[in-house]
């Protein structure tokens, strides 16, 4: 997710100083995914380490020393709230007429966020809490699906071997298909917030 907000950093700042920029962003060598699907992601890594110390496994989990060691690193390690640094500085280099032409939403993918409920490890409420800050920052087209009596590691193990995961993935992926057929990309769509409860 990480590398999904620095590529939209790099579309905003590249559409911003004119058409002709919006014109070459459609022509770089790298395009954004097309979808994008994550499972049971820790997306506030303070909040994830503040949940770790509460389990008293900060010390030993390595998403401290990967992460940086502070609250500034955790937060730049953080999507959303890198996002919402890179949308700030954003903002602060264009117009208003600029900003209805590229928008977030026109620029990002339809997103899934899975999770399992009985998850200990990372909690659910991580991608709730990651779906609702995107969705402030503009990224409208998020699914979330929550998986009963699933653990974190089962999300992963179901969705390469087999089950509730991939099935869940799966569907959405269809559903994405059809709809762009229907109405083209960036059409509109909202939040769904999906239970297999």
């Amino acid at each position: 997710l990480l590398l999904l907000v620095d590529m939209l950093s790099e579309r905003m700042k590249s559409s911003s100083s004119s058409q002709l920029a919006e014109k070459q962003c459609n022509q770089y060598p790298w395009s954004l995914p097309h979808y994008f699907v994550g499972l049971s992601g820790p997306y506030d890594i303070s909040n994830h380490f503040d949940f770790e110390a509460g389990r008293g496994v900060e010390q030993i989990s390595p998403m401290k020393p990967i992460c940086g060691h502070t609250r500034l690193n955790f937060d730049r390690a953080s999507p959303a709230k890198r996002l919402l640094t890179h949308m700030t500085s954003f903002r602060e280099q264009i117009d208003a007429s600029d900003l209805t032409n590229a928008t977030i939403q026109e620029m990002s993918p339809p997103m899934l966020l899975v999770h399992g409920i009985e998850d200990s490890t990372v909690p659910f409420t991580a991608t709730s809490d990651a779906a609702r800050k995107l969705k402030s920052c503009g990224m409208t087209d998020i699914s979330e699906i929550y998986l009963e009596k699933t653990e974190h590691q089962d999300v992963v193990m179901h969705f390469m071997m087999g089950g509730s995961a991939m099935d869940a993935v799966f569907d959405w992926l269809r559903e994405q298909r059809r709809h762009q057929h229907v109405i083209g990309r960036g059409g509109g769509r909202n939040v769904k917030l999906h239970s297999r409860l």
